[in-house]
């Protein structure tokens, strides 16, 4: 099961402790990682261990105990059907002395046939954030070397970032981030390999995007873009990323720098006395009698199509369920 915890009881402590696990010494974690998997008997856990990749989960100052928890144990479920290495890296302000602290976290899970099981492990350190060199040759030392390596940013600042460009983050297939949460949208950073970076904001959007160009793929772009005037494209609090993402991808699937150099973007507050508040709502303005609204209810996973182009006119309803958050992370890894 997924490591639980209550936001209210945390105290004002560093992140590691708020993780489940056994507390080690740093140099320990590897001895008792090999004494974990090495029985070879028929019932050993070393049967059910078949990791395909290390997953780095980072954190940065800013980020709280409940949503260190949440992408915790999102993770942990993406590893039951993706089996792999979990680190976490926590820094903590307090430790200036370069000395780290660390836990390991083992779990196996069982199928829905009883039958299957998968095994896997989570090593945490709490680290000294300014010292890169240090954090990087540590890391390395925890990696499976012969697996590819994925990184997961949370709540780094693009100062940082940037600094571990020549050291951590050397030999990482892919970098994710959620620019619906971060101050800034770090894909814009020059990376090394920026083809290697993935927004999950991005990865969310696959129901919508298959949901919208399933709509539009029955009509010919000229009929779509005949008259079309503007586009707005407004969010509710927290999906500003998804929002990003979307004008993005209409704009580089509609060819619109033919007809409508940018779509504005507005930020929409739901309105709490409103029954079905939205997620995103969009308005496709028409210099004749065209028009196209769309609209994503937070609640009951629908969405809402109206719409008129050429002769044809039509409201409807239509399911729209989004990724849980492990299948966005999947996206976002692999896609």
């Amino acid at each position: 099961m997924p490591a639980n915890g209550s936001g209210d009881s945390f105290a004002m402590t560093e992140l590691i402790t708020h993780f489940p696990g056994q507390e080690l010494p740093v140099s320990e974690v590897g001895n008792r990682l090999r004494q974990m998997w090495d029985n070879d008997g028929e019932e050993s856990p070393s049967h059910f261990r078949a990791s395909q990749m290390n997953i780095v989960l980072h954190f940065g100052f800013q980020i709280t105990p409940e949503e260190a928890l949440a992408a915790f144990n999102s993770l942990l479920l993406f590893v039951q059907r993706y089996p792999g290495r979990i680190i976490v890296l926590c820094p903590n302000e307090a430790q200036r002395d370069g000395s780290m602290s660390a836990k390991l976290f083992s779990q196996c899970y069982i199928g829905p046939s009883q039958r299957e099981m998968c095994c896997c492990e989570a090593l945490m350190l709490s680290f000294e954030p300014d010292d890169c060199g240090y954090l990087s040759n540590q890391v390395s030392v925890w990696l499976e070397s012969d697996l590819p390596t994925y990184h997961w940013f949370m709540g780094v600042p693009e100062i940082r970032i940037r600094k571990y460009f020549d050291n951590l983050l050397k030999g990482v297939r892919r970098m994710v981030y959620d620019s619906s949460r971060e101050e800034s949208d770090i894909a814009d950073l020059d990376w090394p390999r920026p083809e290697g970076v993935r927004d999950l904001a991005q990865a969310r959007l696959l129901p919508i995007r298959q949901s919208l160009g399933q709509f539009f793929s029955g009509f010919p772009m000229e009929l779509i873009q005949d008259g079309l005037q503007a586009i707005s494209l407004n969010y509710a609090a927290g999906k500003r990323g998804e929002a990003k993402r979307l004008a993005e991808w209409i704009k580089s699937c509609l060819s619109l720098d033919l007809v409508v150099e940018t779509l504005p973007i507005e930020p929409r507050e739901p309105a709490s006395d409103q029954e079905n508040p939205l997620i995103l709502d969009m308005v496709w303005t028409y210099q004749n009698d065209y028009y196209f609204k769309w609209e994503f209810y937070q609640e009951g996973d629908r969405a809402r199509f109206d719409y008129k182009l050429g002769s044809e006119s039509k409201a409807f309803m239509t399911q729209l369920k989004p990724l849980a958050p492990e299948q966005a992370l999947a996206e976002a890894l692999f896609f």
